[in-house]
Order: structure tokens, then C-alpha cells, then sequence
């Protein structure tokens, strides 16, 4: 019961009302999730990479995220990723270095049963100059 009260505590204290937090007749608090991408970075001279990152607080039937990297609005590949039976998922995205402005677009999502996603969020970056040099 003290973990329970803990867990509740530690709830309240993330910012769920009363209601989320976590009760001896629903002891898994309310899903949360968030979806985190990187500015497209130069990796020395020769690459370009960035990443997706979907983490919940707790773990989930399914999570998976989605990651376009494009350079001038030409779209250079997606890496995609989907887990089961956990709260954290990441993707890389590298592709070699060719000078322009990238920019990133991401997508994350989880699901709780099998049904419609319980979290879905896109994102995305502004242009970013990379020299290659």
C-alpha cells in the first residue's frame, strides 16, 4: 500500500489531478507520453543524423516512432521503430553529408489494447544549415 500511496504522490506531483493519480481500485496511473526528435546534426564531415525518441511512464501493448530527414524540401529516407511490452522506444536516421538545410519530421505514438493509438503526436524541426566541412 505505501508504493501505491507513492506512486500516487509521484503523480500529483508530475502534474496529473487526483483523479489520474494512481487508486487501490485502478493501480496504474494514467497514460503519459511524449515524443522528443533531434536538430539535424553533422556527425565529422561525413553524415548527418538525428533521432526519434517515444517514452511513456509506463510501459504499453505498443510504442513506435517515425523519423523523415530531408535536405531543401527533398525527402532523403525514414527509419521507423515499434516496440511491445515497454515504455521507451528510439530510432536513428543517418544519411550522408551533402551541404544544405535539413530539417527533421517525427511522429510517435503508443497504444494500450490493441486499439486506436492512446497517444499520438507529430513534430518537427526548422531548416538547419549543415557545410559538411
Amino acid at each position: 500500500m505505501r508504493a501505491l500511496a507513492l506512486g500516487a504522490a509521484v503523480a500529483l506531483a508530475l502534474g496529473a489531478s487526483p483523479a489520474q493519480a494512481a487508486t487501490a481500485d485502478n493501480p496504474l496511473p494514467v497514460l503519459w507520453c511524449d515524443i522528443t526528435i533531434t536538430n539535424p546534426t553533422q556527425l565529422y564531415t561525413s553524415y548527418v543524423y538525428a533521432y526519434v525518441e517515444v517514452k511513456c511512464n509506463r510501459n504499453v501493448t505498443a510504442i513506435g516512432g517515425y523519423l523523415s530527414l530531408y535536405r531543401d524540401g527533398t525527402f532523403l529516407g525514414y527509419e521507423e521503430i515499434r516496440l511491445y511490452n515497454t515504455a521507451y522506444a528510439y530510432k536513428l536516421n543517418m544519411v550522408s553529408c551533402v551541404p544544405g538545410n535539413y530539417h527533421v519530421m517525427g511522429y510517435g505514438w503508443a497504444n494500450l489494447n490493441g486499439g486506436p493509438h492512446a497517444f499520438d503526436k507529430r513534430v518537427a524541426t526548422t531548416p538547419i544549415p549543415i557545410t559538411c566541412t
